[in-house]
């Protein structure tokens, strides 16, 4: 995590515009409700861009505003389930993975990883010895059979499963992996050597050396949209698509290289906030912890191609949804020209950002059940409101690589994010 100081550095460049008294914010929000238009008249207002503030440059940002009428504020259970059902999901997928028959004993390749007060240090216990009591308390559970590993980690349901047989033959790795209870991570291998951002590059006709032969990054990008929806639990959600936003080709050896994904998630048709982003509050001190404040985070999932045909390593986290509550429907969200405005004021008037694109999309926020399992980091939920992302990749900020405001799209508020 970012630490509390950088958080202070941004609030002496980013400054919040502080309402003189209750009124004063009454009648702007009344203001603000009265703006609000239908997506489709937004949508017109693009191709006519005529968005313009002293302190905010638009001149070369991507406006992006989804083809849809209606925006929704959702709320995602992360996990409903029993620690059996967990258990028996976790097996699935590595059965499916590794293709392993439904009798095969996955047991004595399994742990757990719990938190020991104490001994204040978290243990790790093979799951044959663990006692109901340890198994209440898990944090983790871990595969590994010396081939595969397969990790669960129970507070926000992040997933990590590859086979690291394959990559470690490939870069030389002879050291004995077999007993790492947290797993093997096949990513950041080798050197990287090219990067495509599928929102500006074309990747027709492009293709690298795998291991096993020639691939296609637009056939590598098919599979992986299908197989990572599809497959697995705890990676993909039939309330969720999912789109390959950005790749990077690593190299290996001479003649091998390898594929690392970018993979973001959309609810009908509207992207959830997939750029890794925290919010700036949430570094800034303890604020909101009293009351549990929901937490605005962004995140993408991760997955490699080593071989055709096979997901080489898959990371995902907090966008694998079994269930999802629909809270409210807007047909109708501010103007951007009100929008702009609004973030114009809020930010300090010698200060000019320039702004790289804006898209309306879900922002997504951690809520938590109480005090303490926040402490702990357990997610109870994940909550989404329709918010107009602006991004900024040159932030002059060397804390940051970069910086995001997020517009309430109904509301007006603003939170500011960072990278």
């Amino acid at each position: 995590m970012l630490k509390k100081q950088v958080g202070i550095a941004l609030l002496m460049v980013v400054s919040v515009a502080v309402m003189g008294c209750s009124s004063e914010k009454t009648d702007e929000t009344a203001n603000l409700q009265s703006a609000l238009q239908p997506i489709t008249d937004v949508r017109k207002e693009v191709g006519e861009n005529t968005l313009n503030a002293s302190n905010l440059d638009m001149s070369n940002a991507k406006i992006t505003i989804p083809n849809v009428d209606e925006v929704y504020e959702l709320n995602f259970p992360v996990s409903t389930d029993t620690f059996e059902r967990q258990l028996e999901k976790f097996e699935y997928n590595i059965r499916k993975y590794e293709g392993l028959e439904e009798d095969a004993d996955l047991v004595p390749y399994m742990n757990i990883m719990y938190w020991d007060h104490e001994k204040n240090d978290r243990l790790v216990i093979p799951l044959n010895e663990a006692t109901k009591e340890q198994k209440e308390q898990v944090q983790y559970i871990g595969y590994n059979d010396g081939t595969c590993s397969e990790l669960l980690v129970f507070s926000n349901f992040m997933l990590e499963m590859g086979d690291y047989a394959t990559t470690t033959t490939l870069v030389g790795d002879q050291d004995d992996h077999s007993k790492d209870a947290y797993g093997y991570r096949s990513t950041n291998l080798g050197t990287s050597v090219a990067t495509y951002d599928l929102d500006k590059d074309d990747i027709s006709n492009i293709s690298y050396h795998l291991s096993d032969g020639d691939l296609l990054l637009t056939e590598a990008v098919d599979y992986v949209e299908k197989h990572m929806k599809e497959d697995y639990y705890f990676v993909g959600s039939e309330y969720l698509d999912y789109s390959v936003f950005g790749i990077d080709v690593r190299k290996l050896t001479d003649e091998i290289y390898y594929y690392e994904f970018d993979v973001g998630t959309a609810y009908d048709g509207v992207a959830l906030n997939h750029d890794d982003a925290t919010s700036l509050d949430s570094m800034n001190g303890d604020s909101g912890k009293d009351n549990l404040t929901a937490e605005p985070f962004g995140t993408n999932h991760l997955v490699t191609m080593f071989e055709k045909d096979k997901l080489g390593f898959i990371w995902s986290c907090c966008q694998n949804f079994e269930s999802v509550q629909t809270l409210n429907t807007y047909d109708k969200v501010l103007p951007l020209d009100v929008v702009c405005e609004t973030l114009s004021n809020y930010i300090s008037k010698d200060k000019q950002f320039q702004i790289s694109s804006i898209e309306l999309l879900y922002q997504t926020e951690f809520e938590y059940e109480n005090e303490e399992k926040r402490e702990w980091g357990y997610i109870q939920s994940i909550h989404c409101r329709p918010v107009y992302h602006f991004s900024i990749e040159n932030t002059g900020l060397s804390e940051y690589r970069k910086m995001y405001f997020d517009v309430d799209a109904i509301t007006g508020d603003i939170t500011t994010m960072v990278y």
